[in-house]
């Protein structure tokens, strides 16, 4: 693949696994690899766009899984591909089930209804507010003690006198 950090492609190991899946016994060259790796970007590129083609004849705007196997029967691939386009999707939908179960399994262990977890977790996030109010709160405090503290060093050091700010002295003196 080229030097630009904005190519495409496979990630190296999942190649190389695959490449190893496939022909056990062999070395490929690194060139050879890279080459792969290119071809497969442009099955996929070439895939998507047909399916893609596909999907907006449908008025769709997603590219579901009918539109990958209409793509590829459209591109002229053997029905093997579809099968295996077929097994893919359903091992994904497994994985995707073991996923949500093993999520849902760690809920039911917790032992503590999904409602009353909603309610604690709510107390917290106000609790957190609250504090965060506090601390907003006393900060304004310290800054405010600051600058009276400031103010009343500042009457000190001219002797008790306030000081003018620059407006009041036109007052005193005709300005033209």
């Amino acid at each position: 693949m080229a030097d630009d950090e904005c190519d495409v492609g496979l990630p190296q190991k999942g190649l190389n696994l695959i490449i190893k899946e496939v022909i056990p016994d062999v070395r490929i060259a690194n060139e050879s690899r890279d080459l792969l790796n290119q071809c497969c970007v442009e099955f996929i590129k070439h895939l998507s766009v047909e399916a893609q083609r596909i999907s907006a004849h449908d008025r769709r705007k997603t590219i579901y899984h009918e539109h990958v196997q209409k793509a590829l029967e459209n591109l002229g691939f053997p029905p093997d591909y579809n099968e295996a386009a077929d097994s893919v999707l359903d091992e994904c939908k497994k994985a995707a089930q073991i996923r949500l179960k093993r999520k849902n399994s760690r809920l039911e262990k917790c032992g503590i209804p999904e409602e009353q977890l909603y309610q604690i977790q709510q107390q917290l996030i106000e609790k957190a507010r609250a504090e965060q109010a506090d601390a907003q709160a006393s900060q304004v405090a310290e800054f405010h003690q600051l600058l009276l503290r400031q103010q009343s060093e500042s009457s000190t050091s001219t002797g008790g006198e306030q000081e003018t700010a620059p407006g009041d002295l036109d007052e005193d003196y005709d300005v033209e």
